[in-house]
C-alpha cells in the first residue's frame, strides 16, 4: 500500500477480499460437510485467511486516513453500539462446529464487505465521521471472521489430526 492510495480504493479492495475470502470459506465448509475431503477444506480455508488478512489491511489503511481527516474520536453512542454487538457475536461462537464455524465466517466476510460499501458511500459524500464508524465495523467484522478461521483450524486439528487428509470415523 502506497500513501497516494484512496481510502475509496482502499474500500474496493477490502471489499473485494471479503468477497473472495467468504467464498472460500463456503467451500470448505462444503468439503467438511458433502465430500469429507479434508485436505481440500483446509486448502479453502488457508486460501479464505490469506484474502482476509488482505481486507484487515486494506481497512486498516482507510482507517487510518479517516483519523487524518477527523482528527477526533467517533463520538460516544457510536462506540457504545459497536462494542455491544462484538460482545454478542463473540460469545456465540464457542458453541459451533467446523463446518459451521466456515459458515460464519463467510457471513462476516459478507456484513465486511457491505460496511465497506457504506464507508466508500460516505466517504463519497465528506461524511467521514460515519465512513469511519463504517469502516470500524468493517474491521470488527473481519476480526470476527479470522477468529471463526482459528477456532474451525482447531476443531479441525483436534478431530481430524494434523494431517488434512485423515478422515472421521
Amino acid at each position: 500500500m502506497t500513501e497516494s492510495h484512496h481510502p475509496g480504493d482502499h474500500h474496493a479492495l477490502a471489499a473485494r477480499h471479503h468477497q473472495h475470502a467468504a467464498h472460500f470459506h463456503r467451500e470448505a465448509s462444503r468439503h467438511y460437510q458433502i465430500g469429507k475431503d479434508y485436505a481440500h477444506a483446509a486448502h479453502q480455508a488457508l486460501s479464505a485467511r490469506g484474502h482476509a488478512l488482505l481486507a484487515l489491511q486494506n481497512g486498516h489503511a482507510a482507517s487510518e486516513r479517516y483519523a487524518d481527516h477527523e482528527g477526533s474520536p467517533l463520538p460516544g453512542y457510536l462506540r457504545r453500539a459497536a462494542a455491544v454487538s462484538d460482545s454478542k457475536d463473540l460469545a456465540a461462537a464457542t458453541a459451533l462446529v467446523g463446518w459451521a464455524l466456515h459458515w460464519v465466517a463467510a457471513g462476516h466476510h459478507d456484513a465486511a464487505r457491505l460496511h465497506h460499501a457504506q464507508a466508500w458511500a460516505h466517504q463519497a459524500a465528506d461524511h467521514y465521521v460515519r465512513a469511519c464508524h463504517e469502516t470500524r465495523k468493517a474491521l470488527d467484522h473481519g476480526r470476527h471472521a479470522l477468529f471463526h478461521d482459528a477456532e474451525a483450524t482447531l476443531f479441525h486439528l483436534e478431530h481430524c489430526g494434523s494431517h488434512p487428509s485423515v478422515e472421521l470415523a
